[in-house]
């Protein structure tokens, strides 16, 4: 049965199509899925996940992650901090019945009229050897007595300057001017890795919204689950709080009313000079009355039907 049969216009998109854009976006704009502190300018090849770059991003010397302060020591009398990354390194959706990656147990298989959505995130942070925690620790101990911030009381105590041979940035950090003072990081060996992938199963659907008389579109979620986080208390509370952050703060955003979807053809030819003699329409077709879905996920697409309405003359 040909798709027009119960609606005047009908369009799709394939999730291929859109997973190959988003591929294509993550190479050509990197800085919008990688984020780290500048230290990963010259040592790109210690991000937690590799990740493609279109060549023309490397020729124009577009940046390849977006830059960040680093990661404080809490708690440290002066400003040192740690070097890391944060990643978005995959992202993909898949339409029923579901080709394009399997679903974790908790969630079960894709239901007809659903969509998934896989994120998969990578954060990495360095971590002091002991060899520079003691060299630094004996320090910070110092800086602490020639400042009288020694908690069991004030010293009158002297102490002169601090300086170290085994970092000379870190003879900044130490500096008594605290105008000239900035953070900095501890050297980096080598960063610490952990990845978290997520999985959401949602829908669409139309309903109304209390005062107001139109039908609304909406998208929903069903659920939710990060894969394999221990303990198991933690990711529960973790997947309650991104679920009700999904459910009342982001989703009920994006609702789109009928009218907005609805293209007044009419207007749109006389902007052109083609006076058409008649109101005609452009919107969705009705559910259930002229389709059973509108939009329909089904197919490993994603379909959505129109129809044409003509009344009167002008």
């Amino acid at each position: 049965m040909p798709f027009t049969d119960r609606s005047d216009l009908f369009g799709a998109v394939h999730e291929n199509g859109i997973n190959r854009v988003v591929r294509h976006i993550m190479r050509q704009r990197p800085s919008l899925f990688n984020y780290a502190t500048p230290f990963f300018h010259n040592h790109v090849e210690m991000f937690c996940a590799k990740f493609e770059v279109d060549e023309k991003v490397l020729k124009a010397k577009n940046p390849l992650f977006t830059e960040q302060e680093l990661l404080p020591i809490l708690g440290a009398p002066v400003p040192i901090g740690l070097n890391f990354c944060l990643q978005l390194s995959e992202v993909a959706i898949d339409f029923f019945p579901g080709s394009v990656f399997n679903l974790p147990p908790e969630l079960g298989k894709l239901s007809p009229q659903r969509f998934a959505l896989h994120l998969k995130g990578c954060m990495g942070i360095d971590c002091p050897s002991r060899d520079v925690i003691d060299e630094l620790l004996p320090l910070i101990e110092r800086y602490l007595v020639s400042q009288k911030q020694l908690v069991i009381g004030e010293t009158k105590e002297n102490v002169p300057g601090i300086s170290t041979h085994y970092t000379p940035p870190a003879t900044t950090a130490f500096n008594t001017d605290r105008e000239k003072q900035h953070t900095i990081p501890l050297p980096t060996r080598e960063l610490i890795c952990f990845c978290l992938e997520l999985y959401a199963v949602g829908y669409f659907e139309w309903g109304t919204v209390p005062g107001s008389q139109q039908t609304w579109l909406k998208t929903r979620l069903q659920d939710l689950e990060i894969v394999d986080l221990q303990p198991n208390n933690m990711e529960s509370a973790i997947e309650c709080y991104l679920t009700t952050v999904l459910k009342l703060g982001i989703l009920p955003r994006l609702i789109i009313p009928l009218e907005k979807m609805t293209l007044d053809l009419t207007k749109e030819f006389q902007k052109m000079g083609l006076p058409l003699g008649r109101t005609v329409q452009l919107e969705p077709s009705a559910v259930p009355a002229d389709v059973p879905n509108n939009p329909a996920v089904e197919d490993d697409q994603i379909k959505a039907f129109f129809k044409l309405t003509v009344t009167g003359r002008l």
